[in-house]
């Protein structure tokens, strides 16, 4: 449940004049549209016991909540803000994400985020779609009628997609696809499937096409889903998916046959940078959290906030939680200064600071959840909180989207450090 009385933390927020519309406009959603709904699923979002159906799948009415949300937010140009308005979208920057973003996710782990787009609905893919592709596709994913997964990880090939085995293979005018993807955000529920796969190997950063097509028209013929993964939060949203030589025609190729890795690269950018707002909203939750429950709670004669060690506690979060927004705001207006963000190709230097950004707020995000399930006590610890959930959310996020560690060895090598074989050999081994 968000409270609605303002923090200390609200005054620093400071966003631009210009936002007061969207920012109310995100308001009023919460007020009218996710609220409700939460106090109606009170008891399936408060209960991992009732939070997925007998399948271990998340369950229909809380999808059917989102999907309700999703609609609502697209009918009044939120849930697409970050797309440029030529696709529908409302042409925000990244810096202005950031405050969309952490005004959204502010209102804490409850069906909240379903108010902006993320891997399951308008993602930055649709920038390379045709016009045949628009009424179909782009639209409704655009205005929250629909939903899509990106299929790109496999059990076998995870940040290095060089290790991919899903291929597209030429006859005559079609494609057939061939292969599995695993660990899949809303693999059971998506209407829309953005899948990645070889259509050329050897040919380096050109051996790669993402293909879309419309899950229901191809289950059962050669599209098929496989087993639930359940997340360490039990999301019940992760699956496995098969395709068993596909027939898709040329028009379900996204952008050009060969320009699949650039697009990823985009995609995987997008993801990284969208940290900044999501976790500044959730450590900001977090925070806000924390003082009311060592403000409120007395131990002995005084309340658990007047001891110094639990007073250090809560200023590391907020430090944390002030060192990576400050941060995220720098490298946002960094890469809107030339703009836009989802230009091709990216300088080194920008790719650096995106991924200096995903490490900092996955890092500290972890730090401050961590600190606030430690203030929460026994109540912490406890599975079917949102402080706990968000613990476990925030370990999460330190995987997907390029793992904190690939993310420092990119930046080592945009520093200088790459190591080339053949550069480093003797003379005489050459």
């Amino acid at each position: 449940m968000h409270h609605e009385n303002e923090s200390p933390l609200d005054k620093e927020l400071r966003p631009p004049a210009h936002l007061a519309d969207i920012l109310g406009r995100v308001a009023q959603l919460y007020r009218d549209e996710v609220a409700p709904r939460e106090a109606a699923l009170a008891h399936r979002l408060s209960d991992e016991a009732q939070y997925l159906d007998r399948d271990g799948k998340l369950h229909p009415e809380i999808i059917a909540a989102r999907r309700e949300i999703m609609r609502a937010a697209g009918s009044v140009g939120v849930y697409s803000a970050h797309l440029p308005e030529r696709l529908g979208g409302g042409g925000l920057g990244r810096t202005d994400m950031i405050y969309v973003e952490e005004k959204v996710y502010g209102y804490g782990v409850g069906l909240n985020p379903a108010l902006l787009s993320w891997s399951e609905g308008a993602t930055p893919r649709l920038l390379y779609c045709h016009d045949h592709q628009r009424e179909q596709f782009v639209d409704p994913l655009v205005r929250g009628e629909k939903t899509s997964l990106h299929a790109v990880t496999e059990s076998g090939a995870g940040s290095n997609l060089f290790d991919m085995k899903t291929q597209a293979r030429r006859d005559g005018k079609d494609w057939i696809l061939t292969g599995a993807k695993a660990y899949i955000t809303n693999a059971f529920d998506a209407d829309v499937a953005q899948v990645l796969a070889i259509t050329n190997p050897g040919a380096g950063r050109r051996s790669f096409t993402y293909f879309m097509f419309d899950t229901r028209e191809y289950l059962g013929k050669g599209y098929r889903t496989g087993r639930v993964y359940q997340t360490m939060f039990g999301d019940g949203y992760t699956g496995e998916l098969f395709f068993d030589d596909i027939r898709l025609p040329e028009s379900a190729v996204i952008g050009e046959p060969g320009q699949g890795f650039d697009i990823a690269v985009m995609s995987f950018n997008y993801t990284r940078m969208r940290r900044a707002g999501m976790c500044s909203g959730w450590s900001k939750y977090l925070i806000e959290r924390s003082l009311e429950r060592v403000g409120g709670r007395q131990i002995g004669d005084r309340p658990l906030g007047a001891n110094q060690g639990i007073q250090w506690m809560v200023a590391d979060m907020y430090v944390d939680w002030l060192q990576a927004r400050s941060l995220s705001l720098e490298v946002a207006r960094s890469i809107d200064s030339p703009g836009p963000w989802y230009a091709l190709p990216r300088p080194k230097d920008e790719i650096r600071r995106i991924c200096a950004l995903k490490v900092s707020n996955d890092e500290s995000f972890y730090r401050v959840a961590d600190r606030a399930l430690q203030v929460h006590g026994g109540w912490g610890v406890m599975r079917n909180n949102p402080v706990n959930k968000l613990f476990q959310i925030a370990r999460n996020l330190r995987i997907p989207g390029g793992t904190d560690e690939v993310q420092r060895t990119t930046i080592a090598e945009t520093l200088g450090l790459r190591y080339e074989p053949s550069k480093s050999a003797p003379a005489e081994a050459k």
